[in-house]
């Protein structure tokens, strides 16, 4: 299931629950409309590790930016 949201920067993002990982943790895409893409595992804790990243389909060495807490705050929520 893929839900759409727009971040405190008016970026509209797309997120995709990939698994549920053992102890209670997710894997989710968190893909951003400038062609940035994360694949994040997220803690029952809200701790966020990124497994890989893409820019505009090929892998690249991504940083989270800044909204993704914001992000991975609601979807710790849920």
């Amino acid at each position: 299931m893929q839900d759409s949201m727009e971040v405190y920067t008016g970026e509209k993002v797309s997120v995709e629950h990939i698994k549920t990982l053992p102890g209670g943790s997710a894997r989710f895409d968190i893909t951003a409309e400038d062609g940035r893409k994360w694949r994040v595992d997220l803690t029952r804790d809200g701790d966020t590790e990124i497994v890989t990243s893409w820019r505009d389909g090929k892998l690249a060495d991504l940083e989270l930016p800044e909204w993704a807490g914001d992000v991975t705050a609601r979807l710790a929520r849920v």
